[in-house]
């Protein structure tokens, strides 16, 4: 990600009404959709909205930009607040801790950046806390999260055809819309494909995080399971198209969090031998470990060095960007000032302060998914799905080490966040003997004593 963007947005498209009459349409089909459909499919439109309208689509009210992806969310609240769909919503700590890093995000930026950053930094922390608030009060449940895979296994498979006739044809069919190009990017002689998403490594690391929701349900039983399998298709598909090792590498590393399935109670374990055989790496290695990243080579045109470069160069000039960021990276020496480490670009953005909020907002994330599993944990379907939202915040993490997110996967991520909070599925809750009728703080009053009897 151009450090530029920090500042612009999309350059090519800020400050600037943008609306093509296809474009249009669909953003007001969709959001009348989004106001009409049942609650558990609201998602669905939302991931529609975002895998078909380009970013240059946008309106600007007084030197303000309206995406149209800001819209939906926009037109998503409206129904939350005439529908009263907020009046189930929990606090958790993981709510605080987003509201304190958006906090820190807008605050330090300013302080860093400049003031005239300030309506561009209203813009993100509205997108950042408005999908994050409104998928938590939309998406209360694991049935919930089931229920919209049908819907986004469909939408990839129209995104794939898209891709295909891109491959083919190498032109950009969403090109009309702005925000993306016209002539596909080519790399090494291989074509890029990036259809409406912001840039290709975004497009292919998009669908190496929803395919991990795809893998839970197709390994469960019910008829799903075949939407389940087209969305495993077409994502690998897409993926592919993309020629990027960035999602690539986030789909292996998804496998490899599946594998850790059947020991999931072992996880403790794991990680400290992980943590072990990194040190063990350090000490035989005359490089740090982290320069293991460079040698990662899985799609032509990779770009391993220049990430390990810009992890030298944090390190060199941590004094820099440490209290509250820095706006001034030219003498860091990376290659167009493009910072692909979603980590560093936090501490860019904010300091040590925003980078740490940053971190923590991971770890409690992780923390609900642990407690999750364990309540469900007597239901296989019901497990292996809350373990897939562990396995997609996995696969995002790692994404970010090799690429700064932009654009509407922003939405992915926030999305996959504010999930890690939702709560067992009615079914499971029957089978532990809680009544269903009770309103919704009485089911987990009476899963917890339930589980608490269990143990007596």
């Amino acid at each position: 990600m151009n450090h530029d963007r920090f500042i612009t947005g999309n350059p090519e498209y800020a400050n600037t009404t943008t609306v093509h009459p296809l474009g249009l349409t669909l953003l007001l089909v969709l959001g009348f959709a989004m106001l009409c459909v049942p609650r558990r499919y609201t998602m669905v439109v939302l991931i529609l909205c975002a895998s078909l309208i380009a970013s240059g689509q946008r309106l600007v009210i007084f030197g303000i930009d309206f995406s149209f992806l800001r819209l939906m969310v926009m037109f998503t609240w409206t129904r939350i607040l005439l529908r009263g769909e907020y009046r189930n919503f929990r606090w958790n700590r993981l709510d605080y801790v987003v509201i304190a890093w958006n906090m820190a995000a807008f605050s330090l930026f300013i302080i860093s950046h400049g003031f005239h950053t300030v309506i561009f930094k209203l813009g993100n922390t509205f997108d950042s806390m408005g999908t994050y608030f409104l998928v938590r009060c939309l998406v209360r449940d694991l049935d919930d999260i089931r229920a919209m895979i049908p819907g986004v296994a469909i939408t990839g498979a129209v995104v794939m055809c898209f891709f295909i006739v891109e491959s083919t044809t190498k032109r950009n069919m969403f090109a009309v819309f702005g925000g993306v190009p016209e002539i596909t990017a080519i790399r090494e002689g291989k074509l890029r494909c990036q259809g409406a998403y912001a840039h290709p490594i975004l497009a292919g690391c998009f669908y190496a995080v929803l395919v991990q929701l795809f893998v839970s349900r197709a390994l469960s039983p019910g008829f799903g399971r075949v939407f389940a399998l087209l969305g495993i298709g077409s994502s690998l598909v897409i993926i592919a198209l993309c020629n990027s090792s960035t999602p690539i590498v986030g789909v292996f590393s998804g496998i490899l969090a599946f594998c850790c399935f059947p020991i999931r109670r072992h996880m403790r374990l794991v990680r400290w031998g992980i943590v072990l055989a990194l040190i063990a790496l350090q000490g035989v290695m005359l490089k740090p470990v982290y320069t293991l990243i460079g040698r990662i080579t899985l799609s032509d045109g990779n770009t391993g060095r220049h990430r390990v470069a810009i992890l030298d160069a944090a390190i060199e000039y941590f004094s820099e960007w440490a209290l509250c960021g820095t706006a001034h990276i030219d003498h860091w020496n990376i290659y167009a000032n493009d910072i692909t480490n979603k980590y560093i670009a936090e501490g860019i953005s904010g300091g040590i302060v925003q980078l740490t909020l940053f971190i923590t907002m991971i770890v409690f994330a992780f923390s609900n998914v642990g407690r999750l599993w364990r309540k469900v944990n007597n239901s296989s379907a019901d497990a292996l799905m809350a373990w897939s939202i562990g396995v997609a915040l996995l696969v995002h993490i790692v994404n970010f080490i090799g690429v700064t997110y932009f654009g509407q996967i922003e939405t992915l991520w926030t999305y996959t966040l504010a999930i890690s909070a939702v709560q067992p599925a009615v079914a499971s809750l029957k089978k532990r003997g809680v009544n269903t009728a009770l309103p919704h703080t009485q089911q987990m009053a009476a899963a917890r004593r339930s589980k608490e009897m269990a143990y007596m």
